[in-house]
């Protein structure tokens, strides 16, 4: 990654002295800023890569400073992450209508800092990204998720996660990617079945090892289930993906510290361009401990079922893509239909 240009507006003086460390570690050039105002001065003037804000600055707060930044043609471009403190994870907001690209929420390390800054500074032929094999599909989610983002898909049973998680396996083999799955939903049988079932044929990579499927029955192991699981998702150093569908069975004896241990490890198999999906139900997991996960992944895609009209139809939500392309946000309608995969249903036909 080439040097990028980042202006670092917080008060106070420790975490300024760890963030401009941090980036000058990483090879990029840390412009320090006290307050709000000598911040709005210094991004005007410097037009930084990435700006690295405090949510509570002294007269003017991080949510204003930011809609400041947006609403200004000459600094609407520029990457931001807002830093907060854990006490202030309910003022945050997060996915669609934040003007933030991400959060680091306090207290943090240097990795973690750096976890979140390098795809925000990532260049445009940098962008590599992973896809579902379904043009269509791809330009809905923003264009698709970057390499070596930690991605979080999330919903309830039946709202169709196993299926986005296998079009985005089968996409990614076709594109020449190795991939390791953990599974707890499937045999390596009924599996290849499945995909087989929706026109999505794997059984030539799994033959080639280029694609590798683990059954995994973690839930009698209590506690130790996450630990366990991230060792041997770390033996599989040569992928350049690693999906885990889903957690929810490894983690119903674990606390909400460690579990958030567990994503944070993920994130640091990502440090080499390893993409890692990991999949849960949203049921499993508290409110808290779920917006603490959402803010530390690169990518949230939230799958439900909903009623409209005498219809149940499954809907995918783009909340969040680090580095993206193309604008998130995008709500997608869908069904999956035998012989054919995630097949798209226009808004207008589901209303109708």
């Amino acid at each position: 990654m080439s040097r990028k240009k980042v202006v670092v507006i917080e008060n106070d003086k420790q975490t300024r002295r760890l963030v401009r460390f941090a980036l000058q570690e990483a090879g990029h050039r840390a412009i320090l800023a006290s307050g709000n105002q000598e911040g709005l001065r210094t991004v005007k003037r410097e037009q930084p890569d990435l700006v690295i804000v405090s949510f509570e600055l002294d007269d003017m707060g991080g949510d204003e400073f930011t809609q400041r930044l947006r609403a200004d043609t000459a600094t609407d471009h520029i990457r931001i992450i807002m830093v907060a403190d854990e006490d202030r994870l309910e003022d945050l907001v997060i996915g669609p209508g934040a003007n933030a690209d991400d959060y680091l929420i306090k207290p943090f390390d240097a990795q973690e800092l750096m976890s979140k800054v390098a795809p925000l500074l990532a260049s445009p032929d940098e962008g590599v990204v992973v896809s579902t094999g379904n043009v269509e599909l791809d330009n809905k989610m923003a264009g698709g998720i970057p390499l070596g983002s930690l991605t979080l898909i999330e919903g309830d049973s039946g709202a169709g996660k196993s299926v986005l998680s296998q079009q985005m396996i089968y996409g990614s083999l076709l594109d020449g990617y190795r991939l390791s799955l953990f599974t707890s939903e499937n045999t390596v049988d009924s599996l290849i079945k499945q995909m087989r079932s929706l026109s999505l044929e794997v059984l030539d990579y799994l033959l080639l090892s280029r694609f590798r499927i683990y059954p995994i029955e973690t839930s009698h192991l209590g506690r130790e289930a996450p630990p366990t699981l991230m060792e041997a998702m770390k033996h599989e150093k040569d992928r350049d993906m690693i999906l885990v569908d889903s957690l929810t069975s490894s983690i119903p004896h674990s606390s909400d510290k460690e579990v958030l241990a567990f994503f944070e490890e993920s994130k640091n198999l990502c440090s080499d361009r390893t993409t890692v999906i990991i999949i849960v139900h949203s049921h499993g997991l508290s409110q808290d401990l779920l917006i603490r996960i959402r803010s530390l992944c690169d990518a949230h895609l939230q799958l439900r079922t909903e009623q409209v009209g005498q219809r149940l139809v499954k809907t995918l939500e783009v909340t969040k893509v680090r580095g993206a392309d193309k604008t998130t946000g995008n709500i997608i309608s869908f069904e999956v239909e035998p012989g054919w995969g995630m097949r798209i249903i226009p808004i207008s036909k589901v209303r109708g």
